[in-house]
């Protein structure tokens, strides 16, 4: 049988005790050299971190509401509001709309504000190497640097969560209110303006129907008065239809004028809306808080914000002044246009008196009862579009009522206390230990590349001799 001796145990366990102890005598051996590690280490973190940039996270939450009672009377659809979430993402990150936040939040000034020291330091060697770029190259560069940073998600029920990871709290805080204000005007926009878009479609239709109706009525009086001239009689003549508008394009403009009148004007009555809540927002912060403090300034900034024009206004102001212009090169006004009410009476009437006739024979003639049943149709197709074009106003001024009862904010984007990266409680202890362990691999890798014997278990081991005793000098 034979006896397991120490050394063939799989660790050796005297060399390792032998080593922990070269380690701890090498810390006391080279005090000065553990002592400035562990310090240049502590300090290079501690700089480097107050040298570079921190980055600070703000969110918002809104929901958008399943509103079943306002889809019953020609609102939004259960089905139409979970589009806003899965178009959240692009019209947040639509390039007109990031241009629109740079220009809110003042983006290219107050970017280098907070700028981080050793950054500033980079800008100004790029700008000496590359020399200065102009406003638009500077404008694309930070659209590019919000698509990075901004990010949208979703999730069922209709939530929407729109956040940012960026270097100064402030302006992340402003850039993320401005993407929820832009992101709701977009919405408001679209749903808005798509009723209008189907209301001047409509209208169009509608200008066809009154022509094609016109010409049945010719058609039907031309047959009677030729019918009265072979018997010798006097046919009364029907008034011509009251027309929708002078002409079709006259017709055209007026409907895309007047819905981007109702677009701006529910944009405005949003806009107030918004005005409201963030002042008794306000107002309840000022009772908490000083006139200096963050979060007073904050929703000062916001409100702000709010109280200029959106982008998307701006846009329908352009659209609606050249759509002005051009009705008005035409002469046209909204007062040559007839109205709903003068129109329901004229096709009563116009369908009575066409209808009439004092010729109780007229049945008899086939070409004019054809006429008259072709009138009849123009004049059901064109109280159907008539019809059409009331309800989808009514779905238009209800989509805008309903918007802001639809959207709410669930979690209304705050300034943030403190990073999110890097923390600086966990820098530093983490420094702490990376100095500390740095110092110690430092001062033993001095005693072990030496070629010195500083332990006595250096020597036994060396040697495979034991070691019969040490002499200690004075």
């Amino acid at each position: 049988m034979s006896i397991r001796r120490p050394a063939d145990d799989l660790f050796n366990w005297t060399v390792i005790g032998g080593v922990v102890v070269l380690v701890l005598h090498s810390m006391r051996r080279h005090r000065a050299v553990f002592a400035i590690t562990w310090v240049t280490v502590v300090a290079l973190s501690v700089g480097l971190m107050l040298g570079l940039s921190k980055t600070y996270e703000v969110q918002t939450t809104l929901q958008v509401q399943r509103t079943q009672g306002l889809a019953a009377i020609g609102g939004p659809s259960l089905k139409e509001t979970d589009a806003p979430t899965r178009a959240a993402a692009a019209m947040v990150f639509q390039h007109e709309n990031l241009i629109a936040l740079i220009n809110q939040t003042d983006l290219l000034e107050a970017w280098f504000v907070h700028r981080a020291p050793l950054l500033r330091l980079k800008d100004a060697i790029q700008a000496r190497l590359f020399g200065p770029r102009t406003k638009d190259q500077r404008v694309e560069e930070f659209v590019g640097l919000l698509e990075k940073q901004l990010w949208v998600a979703t999730s069922e029920g209709g939530v929407v969560t729109i956040g940012i990871r960026f270097p100064d709290p402030r302006l992340a805080f402003l850039l993320v209110d401005g993407a929820l204000e832009n992101f709701l005007e977009a919405r408001h926009t679209a749903e808005v303006s798509a009723i209008g878009e189907e209301i001047t479609i409509l209208q169009g239709r509608a200008d066809e129907a009154r022509e094609q109706l016109e010409r049945s009525l010719e058609e039907l009086q031309s047959l009677r008065a030729a019918r009265a001239t072979r018997l010798g009689k006097h046919v009364r003549r029907l008034e011509p239809l009251v027309p929708l508008s002078p002409d079709d394009r006259s017709s055209q403009l007026q409907g895309e004028v007047d819905s981007k009148r109702r677009a701006i004007a529910d944009l405005e009555e949003f806009r107030r809306h918004r005005i409201t809540q963030l002042e008794t927002v306000l107002e309840e912060q000022k009772a908490l808080y000083s006139e200096n403090h963050p979060v007073v300034q904050d929703t000062l900034k916001s409100l702000e914000a709010v109280r200029h024009e959106s982008a998307q206004v701006v846009s329908l102001r352009r659209e609606l002044t050249s759509l002005e212009a051009e009705l008005k090169r035409q002469g046209r006004l909204s007062s040559d246009l007839a109205s709903a009410s003068q129109r329901s009476a004229r096709l009563a009437a116009l369908q009575n008196a066409a209808f009439e006739t004092e010729d109780p024979r007229e049945t008899e003639d086939p070409d004019i009862e054809y006429a008259k049943s072709q009138l009849k149709f123009k004049i059901k197709q064109y109280n159907g579009l008539l019809d059409n074009i009331q309800s989808a106003r009514l779905q238009e001024d209800t989509a805008g009522a309903a918007f802001k009862y639809r959207y709410s904010i669930i979690k209304p984007p705050q300034r943030p206390k403190s990073p999110v990266a890097p923390r600086p409680t966990l820098v530093f202890i983490s420094s702490v230990l990376a100095g500390f362990l740095l110092g110690v691999l430092g001062t033993a890798f001095i005693d072990v590349s030496s070629r010195r014997f500083h332990e006595a278990w250096q020597v036994e081991h060396a040697l495979g001799v034991p070691l019969l005793g040490v002499i200690r000098l004075p």
